[in-house]
Formats: structure tokens, C-alpha cells, sequence
């Protein structure tokens, strides 16, 4: 190629990269690159690169099924030989992951507008990137506490995005993946085997979840409300609307339930009277949540639920959400406990 055309086309590369490819000056403070080195929008979202890293991280996420034995001895910091050659040779991308939860914004792109047929695949991959952070910290216990003490970090940060998604299954799987990461800690505290570097790094992950809404928890209901009450007013109208919703609902089948009769036979206009009292539901959810008892005060309202005085579609729709506060409340008291026992290793 000519000198002057293949400068030319360099030239051409460089005014289109900035439009085409979305260069931006703004990215996370985690992300440490040289001077002049280009980054897009989506290098700062973690949902992007953990999608890269689970292609290169799937035959780890979808290893075999493990026998009775093989689990046992998991419980034990055991590890069987080909899983940890498998870890051993995948520690760059393991690395990937670990700089992926350190990004402050994860936004999978959640389709809403769906309501519950939202899909959410990537929780489950989540969870399995924790368990796959959590056994690696298990494999370098007697080789290398500062990568242990990443790798639960790790954990802990993985767990509040997978709760980034602002639906309530989203925050119970955030409290599950964080809880891998938090019996780990304990044990390695009740052992002594943390320094006071390494318990500052744990303790520094859980800045993201011990927050005025630790698993953003209460902003999942929020988010759950307005999900809800705008995807079956707009979704379902006319005068099938009933039959529709009961079929989604999956209540097409059991003829001899009362409600089921009842909402086949709305129409839309009814159905969206309904969903009224379901938004009232969801406020007084919400309410509830901040009260000075808030399992008991929502316990009123799951037996409210119950006699439907909700009306027919919230006794159908929603969720009993009293054992989901009292699991965010149990993460939350253990999770401080353990702020407060690195804490005390932090300060000797």
C-alpha cells in the first residue's frame, strides 16, 4: 500500500473510532490505563465485562457435577486436582472478574417493560462467579492471603451488583453471593489468618452493601411497583384481558379455584381498576419496610394479601415479601458483625 493511502487511512480510522466507537473521558476510577489510551462508555460498565469474562470463563462457570464426596470435602477447603488445574491456568480471567465487581455501574438492561417475563439470566451465572471466587480463595489459603482476601472482596462487590438490577429476586441473590463470601471471612478470623491489610480489604467491599439500603432492597419494591402496575395496564386490555392474564399467571389450568373464574372473566377496564389497589399493596410494602417493626408490619399485610383485601390481581401478583425483609435484615446484622471483627484486626 502507497505511504500517503495507508497514512490516509489511519487518518480516517482516527476521525471515525471517536463517533462510531463512543470515546469517552469519563470512565470508573478502578480502570487504570496510559495517557491517550481510548475508552468507550461500556468499558465502565461491569455487566459488559462480565459478559466477556464468563465466554472465557464458561467451561470453570459449567464444570462437571461434582459428587457426594467432592462436596464434602469442598466444606473442608478440599478442592479435587483437575478443578484447581482448571483454576490455576484460568487466573487472568479470574483477575478480569475481579476488576469487573471493582466498576461502580452495572446495568444488564433489564427489559421492564415485560414485567414478569423479565428475563435475568445473568444471576444465576453470577452466583456460579461467586462460587468459582470463593473456591479459588479456598486454593491460595497457603500460598497467598492478600489474593484471598481479593477474591472475597470480590464477592462481596459481585453480590451488590447482581442486586443492581432494583427486583427483589435480584436482592436475594445479592444476599446469597455475599453470604458465600462472609462465612468464609468469619472463618478465616476464628483462625487468625487475616492481617490487618487483608481485613481492610474485605471490610472496604462491604462500603457497596452496608448502605441506607443495604441490597437496594427497598428500591427493588419501588422498582417492582412500577414494573408491575404498568406492564399489565398497557399489556392487558379488552375484553380478554382476563383470560390472558390468567394464562400468564399460569391459573389457566386450575378450574376449580375461585379467583381463576373470576379473573377470566375481566375485562381490561376491571383488571386496571384492580391493579389500583395492587399499587396501594405496594405502598403500603413500602412503608412498612422502614417502620420500627417492619417484619411484623408486614406480616399484617401478607395476611391482608391473603383475605384479598388487596383485591383479586394483588392476591395473585404479589409476592409474600415478609421473609425477604427478614433475610435483608439478617445479612445486614451479620455483615455489620463482621465489619466490626475486621474492624478490630484493622485497628490490632
Amino acid at each position: 500500500m502507497p505511504r500517503a493511502a495507508f497514512v490516509a487511512m489511519w487518518v480516517g480510522l482516527a476521525l471515525a473510532c471517536p463517533a462510531n466507537a463512543q470515546w469517552t473521558d469519563q470512565h470508573d476510577p478502578s480502570i487504570v490505563v496510559p495517557p491517550g489510551i481510548p475508552l468507550t462508555e461500556g468499558r465502565s460498565n461491569a455487566a459488559l465485562q462480565y459478559h466477556m469474562v464468563w465466554m472465557l470463563l464458561e467451561p470453570m462457570l459449567e464444570f462437571r457435577e461434582f459428587t457426594s464426596d467432592e462436596l464434602e470435602a469442598f466444606d473442608r477447603g478440599e478442592l479435587p486436582e483437575d478443578y484447581i488445574r482448571g483454576l490455576e491456568s484460568d487466573q487472568e480471567a479470574i483477575a478480569e472478574l475481579v476488576a469487573a465487581t471493582k466498576l461502580e455501574r452495572c446495568d444488564f438492561g433489564t427489559q421492564y417493560e415485560k414485567g414478569i417475563g423479565a428475563l435475568l439470566p445473568q444471576l444465576a451465572v453470577m452466583r456460579k462467579s461467586a462460587r468459582l471466587l470463593v473456591n479459588d480463595s479456598m486454593r491460595l489459603r497457603e500460598t497467598d492471603m492478600d489474593a484471598v482476601a481479593e477474591r472475597l472482596a470480590a464477592t462481596i462487590r459481585l453480590g451488590e451488583h447482581a442486586s443492581r438490577g432494583s427486583v427483589v429476586i435480584g436482592s436475594l441473590v445479592g444476599v446469597a453471593i455475599t453470604e458465600l463470601a462472609r462465612v468464609e471471612a468469619v472463618k478465616l478470623l476464628e483462625a487468625g489468618a487475616l492481617n490487618a491489610d487483608q481485613s481492610g480489604v474485605i471490610n472496604e467491599a462491604l462500603d457497596r452493601v452496608l448502605t441506607d439500603d443495604p441490597f437496594h432492597s427497598l428500591e427493588a419494591i419501588r422498582t417492582e411497583k412500577a414494573m408491575m402496575i404498568a406492564w399489565i395496564k398497557n399489556e392487558y386490555q379488552g375484553d380478554d384481558a382476563g383470560k390472558r392474564l390468567a394464562k400468564i399467571l399460569q391459573y389457566e389450568n386450575n378450574d376449580s379455584s375461585i379467583e381463576h373464574k373470576q379473573l377470566r372473566r375481566m375485562n381490561g377496564e376491571q383488571i386496571a381498576a384492580l391493579t389500583d389497589e395492587t399499587a396501594a399493596a405496594y405502598e403500603d410494602l413500602i412503608a412498612a419496610w422502614q417502620a420500627d417493626d417492619p417484619t411484623g408490619e408486614m406480616r399484617k399485610i401478607e395476611h391482608k394479601l391473603e383475605q384479598g383485601e388487596y383485591g383479586l390481581v394483588t392476591k395473585l401478583l404479589l409476592p409474600a415479601l415478609g421473609r425477604f425483609r427478614e433475610k435483608a435484615t439478617e445479612s445486614e446484622q451479620n455483615l455489620r458483625r463482621l465489619r466490626s471483627e475486621l474492624t478490630a484486626v484493622q485497628e490490632g
